[in-house]
Order: structure tokens, then C-alpha cells, then sequence
């Protein structure tokens, strides 16, 4: 092991990756993970969709519409708190600046772009390891309760196929042949679209096995490693200070999500990134004679439901609310609403106090585009701000960060994701 290792902090989706990907290019990594385990944090309940027909920011008109429409109600799916207005003044600036059609469908353009060379690298760990995380590949289903969205849905789609995404539009009937379990509430559902390459998983068991595989092939992992500040001498990485020790460093990859800035105060960068609480709530289903097969997602409510395993995973919601820690009822019973107007047999049948609540806190920047590549200061690297699309741009984030840490040619265009990219 050579005693200046790339290291890499934050042992998340983002953070296990990039460590995997350094380490098949033959370096040497240590990755610092203040939490007891690796991924226990945002990447540890989240809706467990790797969609890249999804990637598309949230910053279209319409996702601003329920923002706006969402300030200061709690049960809104898109909450934002009125005390965080002030904080969210430039990065609402710079997130409004990029809801114009064409920023707009550049960065989903961009994003499809990584989220479909992610889920590619995803499958070829997967098949190489033989990995066990609940994955599905039947695909997901976007469903629509009005003609109007339905609609306006079914035209907007048909530009994914430029992108090389493959689709389905379909009627009210259709959508309940693809999931039975929707026939109770078929005359609630105008019709569908399904996106037959998506997959699904549990993004915790899936970081599980990459630990594994990062530890087999010599990678270091410490939990329970606080890391309270980077030193750096004349703007380049020195070392990195630990609650426990002081480790010489050359270059530090910042995987740590929303928390990113906290280590960043005395480098005079200030990354836009603002933490966005999403919720989850996982029912187990083993009690259940059948259940359904297809991930469903609202859009109109930005809410999945996703089957994993033995269990139920329904997830959603946006907080703008800063670091709220804390589960909030009327969250939870938004998600609860959720589940009982999609499948009312299903929570009728289910103890739903008995579900595991769960929030994490998803790292957006104003664009919807991830950060990832080099910053001004020598050494220094960042692969975060990766949004709702975490789980599904993980591996390429990670694959391109270590063609770039390393001067390689990358496999896709790095330009889009750039630090120094302008809004």
C-alpha cells in the first residue's frame, strides 16, 4: 500500500465508486466515512429506480409552478420553507436562469448521456461480481391521473428517442395489463408510459457489495472517521485532518453530498449545492400472497413506488428546508396517501405502522448537473450535487472522474459537468 493514497471522503453511492473505479486504473485508495458504515446516509433508502429515462433536472417550468405553489405547505409534494428563502436567493437565481427550454434540454441531453453510460457500467459490475441487490430490469412505469398531462407527457416524450431512450405510450387499459395490482384504480389513470431499460435496486445492499469488492482488491475503507479539515499549502492538498489522525495527502476526492461545502470553508470555493430532503417509507411484503412487479412513478407528485425484494418502497417528496433533521408527520403521511390512492388493496393488507421511515438530504446544484472533475485548488477533486439521479449516475460519474483525475480520455463528455461549467 503506498503511503499517499488518493483519498476519498464520503462512503456513499458516489464515494464507493469512484474508489472502485480508481482502483481497477491501479491506484491506491482510502476512503473516510464518518458514519459507523458505508452508505447510511442519502444512499440509504432512496427510491431505488436507476432511470435514465428520470435524469432530467427539476427545474422545468412546471417543477417551478410546485415549488412556488409548495412554499410554506407541509403537505405539498415540493415544499420550500419560507426561513430559507433568504439562503436560496443566488441558487434560485442561478436554478431559474436554467429552466429556459434550451438549458433546459441541454443538461436532460447531458444527463441521459451519463445516467445510460451509468447504468451500463452498473450492469457489467453486477454480471462480473455477481452482485445481490434486489435488482429488476422489467423496466419502470410512469402513470398520469388527467388527459392534460397525459398528453402533453406522450409529445414531450418522443424527443427521449434522440437520446437513444426506448418507450412505450400507453392506454388506461394497457397500463393495468403491465401492472394488475392498478386495476382498482384504473378509472383514476388516463394512461402511462412505460421505459422498458430502466432498472431498479437497493442502493444500500448495492454499496454493500461494492465495499466488499473495494476491501477484496486491497481499497481501504475506515467508518467512523470524521475528517474535520483539509490542509493545503499554496494551493495544493497537503493533508487531511481526522478525529483521530492526520494523513498526508496529494489529491482528496470530496464525495461527501450535501455536506461538501462544510470542507471547503477555507479553500474560497463555495460549491452551489443545496440540500433537498426526500423521504422514503419501506413496507415489508413477505405477509403478501402476491404483490406488484412494475416501478411505478407519479409524476404529477414526483413519488415512487418501487418493489425490492420482500418489500415495498414508496418515495418522494422535496424539502427545500436546509438541514432538517427530523422525520415531519404530514411528510409521511403524504407518502402513506400515496400508496393508499395507487394501490388501496395493498395498504389495506399491510400493517403500515410497522414500515421503516427513512429522509436523506439529496445534493442539488441550480442546473441539475453533478459536479465532477477538478477544482482550483491543485489535488483537489469533487463528484458531487448528483440530485434525485444519484443512484442511477454513480458509476459514470465515478468512471468519468477517474479518467480525469488520471489525464485520461473519458468516455463521454466531461465539459457539461465541470466545476469551473458557467450557469
Amino acid at each position: 500500500m503506498k503511503e499517499n493514497p488518493i483519498i476519498i471522503i464520503g462512503g456513499g453511492l458516489q464515494g464507493l465508486a469512484t474508489a472502485n473505479a480508481l482502483i481497477d486504473r491501479g491506484e491506491e485508495v482510502l476512503v473516510l466515512e464518518k458514519s459507523s458504515g458505508v452508505a447510511t446516509q442519502t444512499s440509504f433508502a432512496n427510491a431505488g429506480m436507476l432511470t435514465p429515462s428520470q435524469a432530467a433536472p427539476w427545474n422545468s417550468m412546471a417543477d417551478i409552478v410546485n415549488i412556488l405553489s409548495g412554499i410554506g405547505k407541509k403537505d405539498s409534494p415540493m415544499l420550500l420553507k419560507l426561513n430559507q428563502l433568504p439562503s436560496l436567493f443566488f441558487w434560485g437565481l442561478r436554478f431559474l436562469l436554467n429552466s429556459s427550454k434550451s438549458k433546459y434540454r441541454s443538461n436532460t441531453e447531458n444527463l441521459c448521456k451519463l445516467a445510460q453510460h451509468s447504468l451500463e457500467l452498473t450492469k457489467q459490475i453486477r454480471e462480473k461480481y455477481g452482485f445481490n441487490y434486489d435488482h429488476s430490469s422489467v423496466g419502470t412505469m410512469k402513470i398520469f391521473r388527467d388527459e392534460s398531462s397525459f398528453n402533453k407527457a406522450s409529445k414531450e416524450v418522443e424527443r427521449l428517442s434522440d437520446l437513444g431512450l426506448t418507450f412505450k405510450v400507453l392506454t388506461n387499459q394497457e397500463v393495468v395489463e403491465q401492472e394488475p395490482f392498478l386495476s382498482d384504480v384504473s378509472n383514476k389513470i388516463s394512461g402511462g408510459i412505460i421505459f422498458p431499460d430502466d432498472e431498479t435496486g437497493d442502493a444500500y445492499k448495492f454499496c454493500k457489495e461494492l465495499e466488499t469488492v473495494i476491501r477484496e482488491k486491497g481499497g481501504r475503507i475506515h467508518v467512523n472517521t470524521e475528517v474535520k479539515k483539509i490542509h493545503f499549502n499554496k494551493r495544493k492538498v497537503n493533508s487531511v485532518v481526522t478525529d483521530r489522525v492526520e494523513i498526508k495527502a496529494s489529491r482528496v476526492v470530496l464525495t461527501s453530498g450535501s455536506w461538501t461545502n462544510n470542507l471547503l470553508k477555507n479553500t474560497r470555493l463555495n460549491l452551489p449545492v443545496k440540500p433537498v430532503k426526500g423521504y422514503s417509507l419501506t413496507l415489508d411484503t413477505s405477509i403478501l400472497n402476491d404483490t406488484p412487479k412494475m416501478p411505478i412513478i407519479d409524476e404529477r407528485i414526483h413519488t415512487a413506488i418501487t418493489p425490492l425484494g420482500y418489500s415495498l418502497r414508496v418515495a418522494g417528496t422535496a424539502e427545500f428546508a436546509g438541514f432538517n433533521e427530523g422525520i415531519h408527520q404530514k411528510r409521511i403521511d403524504y407518502l402513506y396517501k400515496t400508496l393508499e390512492s395507487i394501490y388501496p388493496s395493498i395498504s389495506s393488507n399491510l400493517d403500515l405502522d410497522e414500515g421503516a421511515l427513512w429522509y436523506g438530504f439529496r445534493p442539488m446544484s441550480p442546473d441539475g448537473m453533478p459536479y465532477i472533475g477538478p477544482t482550483k485548488i491543485s489535488g483537489l477533486f469533487v463528484n458531487t450535487g448528483h440530485g434525485h439521479s444519484g443512484w442511477t449516475l454513480a458509476m459514470g460519474s465515478a468512471d468519468l472522474l477517474a479518467d480525469i483525475i488520471l489525464n485520461k480520455e473519458t468516455k463521454i463528455g466531461s465539459e457539461p459537468f465541470l466545476v469551473s461549467r458557467s450557469f
